[in-house]
């Protein structure tokens, strides 16, 4: 995407400003993940962008330069509304380090390195390039609030920064945990790295006007490391999706009982004791081989793939584009989600909101209590199993696909509940914060 020159640019917003725009207020949104980048982390930003204008708020973004070497999807540039105002800035990480060590089968290494970078993440060096544009673009154009989403946690360092710049006030949007994270924990190389990373997340915790987390035990978890800040601060706004997708997502069911899981196996989210009760279920005749296919989509699954299981059964597919990833969803038999027993009571994780929108059955291995469980059972939207029992994936999996031969789907699923996380109910949701605070 070629970027106009800066003078352009000015006379460009002041364009919209005065003629295009008639909104009261503007939010400057710090997020590095943005559309051409694809991924899990473009998807919340995107509808916030989307969204908000609708409720009243202007949208600047402040996001990374779409040349980074991470996985992209420009067909979600279509979903950018015009009347926002993208930002993309240069950084300074140690990514092309870490995957050129890889390439030379220094992997171990990389990930050593890796973990000395972890204050609070190895993309701590895109922070001063973007506090840098940021400051030009406040001086350019009134704004009224900043909201900082990580992950990464170094958009929260960018946030907290233009707070003490400008004076605005400034939303802190949680997506992940930081230091109770039991994926990232366990990652810090010292006990050092633990304690100036709890001592940063204090601060960001303090410094924000508001706080918000995807889900109820994530936010107490946050509360409960300044338990001297007020409860007033801190809100729950869960993950959701953009109806207007699936309008464009036409479903194409398979002939065979298909089984998708789309998104990265990575860390404790594994898919082996899935794959372990499918085998079961396929060795017990509890579902013919000839008429089932299991098919994942995600970067880096290739690495998952079990030879326990007949090729002509088990598909991997490094990647597709978004919308072909929902037509995946639309069309399957069964929606497959994993969360580990490590990922704990609030991790809904964000592709539990496009399967409910997608209306087929999940079959949900979660540990209890968990947020996740709990909505797929309120909104009656499929099974859920223990995360570590082959035998009870083997009893979903004989249900669902009984289910299937019979033609019975999810006759009643609650479309009520579900529509509840809709982006547009969940904009105004936001913008009921934004309209709060001290502007």
């Amino acid at each position: 995407m070629t970027r106009p020159r800066r003078g352009a640019s000015k006379r460009r917003w002041a364009s919209r400003i005065t003629s295009a725009e008639k909104l009261v207020k503007r939010l400057l949104l710090v997020t590095y993940h943005y559309p051409p980048l694809g991924g899990s982390g473009v998807f919340r930003p995107l509808r916030f962008s989307k969204y908000l204008p609708r409720h009243g708020w202007g949208v600047t973004v402040l996001g990374v330069s779409s040349a980074v070497r991470l996985p992209r999807d420009p067909s979600l540039v279509a979903e950018i509304d015009p009347a926002v105002r993208v930002e993309r800035t240069a950084t300074l990480e140690p990514r092309n380090v870490f995957l050129a060590l890889n390439r030379l089968g220094l992997s171990a290494w990389s990930r050593r390195l890796e973990r000395l970078c972890m204050l609070p993440d190895s993309q701590r060096g895109w922070v001063p390039f973007a506090v840098a544009r940021a400051k030009r673009v406040l001086a350019e154009q009134p704004h009224h609030a900043i909201l900082s989403t990580s992950s990464p946690l170094s958009a929260h360092l960018v946030g907290q920064a233009l707070q003490r710049h400008s004076g605005l006030p400034w939303i802190a949007d949680f997506r992940d945990e930081w230091t109770t994270n039991p994926y990232l924990r366990p990652l810090y190389p010292s006990s050092w790295h633990l304690r100036r990373n709890e001592a940063l997340e204090r601060s960001v915790l303090r410094r924000a006007e508001n706080v918000i987390s995807v889900s109820e035990p994530w936010l107490q978890a946050h509360r409960a490391l300044v338990p001297d800040q007020p409860s007033s601060k801190f809100h729950v706004l869960c993950n959701g999706y953009d109806a207007e997708h699936f309008a464009r997502a036409a479903p194409a069911p398979s002939r065979r009982f298909s089984i998708v899981y789309t998104g990265t196996f990575y860390g404790h989210r594994s898919p082996r004791v899935f794959l372990e009760g499918l085998r079961r279920a396929l060795e017990r005749g509890l579902l013919p081989g000839h008429e089932t296919e299991v098919l994942f989509v995600g970067h880096g699954n290739r690495e998952i793939a079990d030879a326990s299981l007949p090729s002509n059964i088990l598909r991997v597919q490094d990647h597709q584009p978004y919308f072909d990833a929902l037509q995946s969803l639309r069309g399957a038999s069964v929606l497959l989600l994993v969360v580990p027993s490590e990922g704990g009571a609030g991790n809904h994780t964000g592709k539990l909101f496009p399967y409910l929108a997608a209306g087929r059955p999940i079959l949900l291995q979660a540990p209890e209590p968990n947020v996740a469980a709990e909505l797929v059972r309120q909104s009656r939207s499929g099974i859920v199993v223990p995360p570590d029992d082959p035998d009870r994936v083997v009893d979903a999996v004989a249900r669902l696909y009984a289910d299937w031969k019979r033609g019975v789907g999810l006759v009643d699923q609650d479309r009520q509940l579900i529509a509840g996380y809709e982006a547009d109910p969940q904009a105004g949701q936001l913008c009921a914060i934004l309209d709060r605070l001290p502007v």
